[in-house]
């Protein structure tokens, strides 16, 4: 099995795993929804409440969440600590002298490698109007249009060449999106929204309450609901490629 390399990607696997989504989770262990997003996006770590309360229900150590550990104990106090390092002992092994650049230096968490990038291919849309709409034009990606590179998108995922500047200056004329159906929406941020009526747009996901979907236009200030009743998809976005990035002809394909 691939070796799940931050706290935020083993958290969302075994949430995953279990068919939960974010807002189960985050009633699990006592915390909101955007906790629970900001886990996964390794933006910070659980307190040591709902860290006990996941590893419990996951069946795992806390170690293992924070640090991949599969064999470490349960927490049994009241801090969470990632990476923790002897720093005195890591100084006399490597004979590193008493500076402030080389505690920086020690304490720098460890990131993990890059995933080598994987082309997605475009699919094709009609241009896009002054209002911000286009249309499905029925091809999957495999009309010509070409492939943009993503990091993180998952197998299905898909580009969208932005056009006009209806999304200026966020999303610029010519630039590309990728969009991955099974990535999680995020509030704040871009989202494809396909309609029953065949019109698409891209837009700023703000939430769904009572019903309604809650949208605000990418270069700011405007908001917009539609009743999810008139909502076909609701597709996340996970990258903005520039046009140099596009590729005709697969990379790979030779």
């Amino acid at each position: 099995m691939k070796k799940l390399e931050t706290m935020g990607q083993r958290i969302r696997a075994l949430r995953r795993e279990k068919k939960l989504t974010q807002g189960d989770l985050a009633k699990i262990v006592g915390v909101s929804a955007p906790n629970v997003t900001g886990w996964e996006k390794d933006a910070y770590a659980p307190k040591a409440d709902p860290l006990s309360k996941m590893a419990a229900y996951f069946g795992v150590s806390t170690s293992y969440i924070t640090n991949g550990d599969e064999s470490g104990p349960q927490l049994d106090n009241n801090a969470v600590q990632l990476n923790v390092l002897d720093i005195e002992a890591f100084k006399q092994k490597y004979n590193i002298p008493d500076s402030e650049e080389a505690v920086k230096f020690v304490q720098t968490s460890d990131k993990p490698f890059p995933i080598q990038k994987r082309y997605v291919p475009v699919k094709a849309y009609s241009k896009m109007g002054m209002d911000g709409y286009f249309t499905d034009m029925g091809y999957d990606g495999n009309a010509g249009d070409g492939y943009v590179p993503t990091h993180t998108a998952g197998p299905r995922a898909y580009g969208i060449k932005g056009t006009g500047d209806s999304m200026f200056p966020a999303i610029r004329n010519g630039w590309y999106v990728v969009c991955d159906p099974d990535a999680d929406l995020v509030p704040n941020e871009f989202v494809q929204v396909c309609l029953k009526d065949g019109r698409c747009t891209i837009k700023e996901f703000v939430g769904i309450n009572g019903g309604v979907l809650s949208l605000l236009s990418v270069n700011g200030g405007e908001r917009f609901f539609f009743e999810m009743d008139e909502v076909e998809s609701i597709t996340a976005i996970t990258d903005i490629v520039p046009p140099s990035q596009h590729r005709q002809e697969h990379p790979y394909s030779h």
